[in-house]
């Protein structure tokens, strides 16, 4: 049955929207491109910050900004690759809350930004402020360099992009810089 101009409304709804706010939960939200070398290594990049975890080319959203688009803004960034669009959706990572450590959740969207073939690599141009080094290896090296969420998210980008299925990855609340 479809309503008509007809019906009374319905209820009012029960809180204020302030109060209906405050109820949902919090998150952070993230998008990056996974790109391999032509071996099919994955790239990533080595923060400066704190730990110094390996990270893939991309960050967090700007106001008003979808994440495809933060993901490609953020590669050039940190990187200086301008990459056209579009990408496939990889993976939907999404990272725990944790009331005493890690107050808020994280929601990150993982796109397949292709093969970088060695003009493209040698072209990389790393913002100091963020990244040191930038690197192509082998799974076991990104095994024994990263932390198990970390590599989780990255062997389940390879599974994504490998089945062309995009996946869902939950992970426990990031407490260290391994992520």
């Amino acid at each position: 049955m479809t309503a008509t101009s007809d019906e009374p409304a319905g209820l009012p709804f029960p809180m204020s929207q302030a109060d209906y706010l405050a109820t949902l939960p919090k998150a952070t939200v993230y998008a990056c491109l996974y790109f391999t070398d032509v071996h099919g290594r994955p790239l990533q990049m080595r923060s400066v910050f704190r730990s110094r975890p390996w990270q893939l080319p991309g960050g967090n959203l700007d106001a008003g900004e979808d994440p495809h688009r933060t993901a490609v803004r953020e590669t050039y960034e940190e990187t200086g690759l301008r990459v056209e669009g579009p990408h496939p959706l990889l993976l939907v990572h999404y990272i725990r809350d944790d009331r005493d450590r890690a107050p808020l959740a994280k929601i990150g969207f993982c796109f397949d930004g292709g093969t970088l073939d060695d003009e493209q690599l040698a072209s990389i141009r790393l913002d100091p402020n963020e990244h040191d080094r930038w690197a192509v290896e082998d799974w076991a090296t990104w095994e024994r360099l990263m932390g198990p969420e970390g590599y989780r998210r990255l062997v389940a980008l390879a599974e994504a992009r490998r089945t062309g299925r995009a996946g869902v990855l939950v992970s426990e609340p990031i407490v260290s810089d391994h992520a």
